[in-house]
């Protein structure tokens, strides 16, 4: 207990030094030791310069020096003498069979995935310039060139056409934008599957 209330002590002292004042008030202190100083000091520091009380402070626990490239590497890939840690290859890239460049499994191609955001970045665009910006109460479905007449003039009556002056791509199917491929149903009444 004696050691315990010797630094306690020495941290307030260091704390006072460094505030110039009693740290923290008498009526805030959690240990109440005997030999603790509680009184104000005056401002001065007592014969210590500023360059001892930043070097020997213990409220500035930063890196002193900066890190060197060799003691970074040693840390990712370690000492091949003693602990070595070598790059692991990847064994999961694949290669599309669509635009033939790498990708990493279960993942999707990146050069593909540009070429869906730009495709859909131009849908955005002429839905805008279409229709403005005012609000959807209809299904909007943007076709490419050549599409609308593929259907009679009653089945667009109820939605938005957008329209593309250009051709589909090859790999944007029609089904993609239709939101359901079977047909709603009348019947109300349900069966249960998966009887015997």
């Amino acid at each position: 207990m004696n050691r315990l209330s010797l630094a306690l002590q020495k941290f307030e002292q260091a704390i006072q030094t460094i505030f110039g004042r009693g740290f923290p008030p008498g009526q805030l202190c959690a240990v109440d030791c005997n030999g603790f100083p509680n009184k104000s000091k005056s401002t001065s520091l007592g014969g210590h310069s500023l360059k001892e009380i930043f070097e020997n402070g213990i409220l500035w626990a930063v890196p002193k020096h900066r890190r060197s490239l060799e003691a970074r590497l040693k840390r990712r890939f370690g000492v091949m003498k003693y602990m070595w840690k070598p790059p692991i290859m990847r064994t999961n890239i694949l290669t599309c069979t669509n635009c033939g460049h790498h990708y990493e499994a279960n993942r999707l191609c990146g050069h593909c995935y540009e070429k869906v955001k730009l495709e859909t970045k131009e849908m955005q665009d002429a839905i805008q310039k279409a229709l403005g910006l005012r609000p959807v109460e209809q299904n909007v479905i943007v076709l490419y060139d050549g599409e609308k007449e593929s259907k009679t003039d009653d089945f667009w009556k109820n939605q938005r056409v957008v329209e593309l002056p250009k051709k589909r791509p090859s790999w944007f199917h029609q089904n993609l934008l239709e939101p359901t491929t079977q047909e709603p149903s009348d019947k109300k009444d349900v069966k249960p599957t998966h009887l015997a």
